[in-house]
């Protein structure tokens, strides 16, 4: 499969309403591959497109469009590391505004839906305990982990 581009899916531009997400992790250099072939939906259960351009991966809703999330990833010795990040604050577009729980859902689409790998879903604090299967589906989109999805991706 190609690997996404700005132009393969509808997409808002970023918005003007942003805040430093702090985000930083370290990636090993044969996962970079992976996560710059980023992520185009399937199907209108997959709630994220995902693309690498100009040193960036770009989160975007792919019901809206909106930018969500943003990385710069940048090379060093040990692999790939998260230089820059930021979250999109704009009302309009997205209404988070638990910086540390923005965090753990880049963390987990980086690890899930680029890498395959299998990882818990993050639930939100505020979530009542009868409720984390029905936020999971409205954040990420379809059952998570799916066997076919990892099998496509290994």
């Amino acid at each position: 499969m190609p690997a996404a581009t700005h132009n393969s899916w509808k997409t808002l531009p970023p918005p003007a309403q942003k805040e430093p997400l702090g985000f930083s992790a370290l990636y090993p250099e044969a996962d970079v591959q992976k996560m710059i072939d980023g992520l185009v939906p399937q199907a209108m259960e997959d709630k994220w497109f995902i693309y690498f351009l100009e040193g960036w991966l770009y989160f975007h809703r792919s019901w809206t469009g909106a930018c969500i999330y943003a990385v710069r990833l940048e090379g060093s010795p040990a692999g790939v590391r998260v230089a820059d990040s930021w979250v999109n604050r704009d009302p309009q577009q997205y209404r988070g505004d638990d910086l540390a729980y923005d965090r753990k859902v880049v963390a987990f689409l980086i690890d899930a839906f680029l890498l395959g790998k299998p990882v818990q879903f993050p639930r939100p604090a505020k979530t009542p305990p009868p409720m984390p299967g029905v936020y999971q589906h409205h954040l990420v989109g379809r059952a998570y982990p799916e066997v076919e999805h990892k099998k496509k991706n290994a």
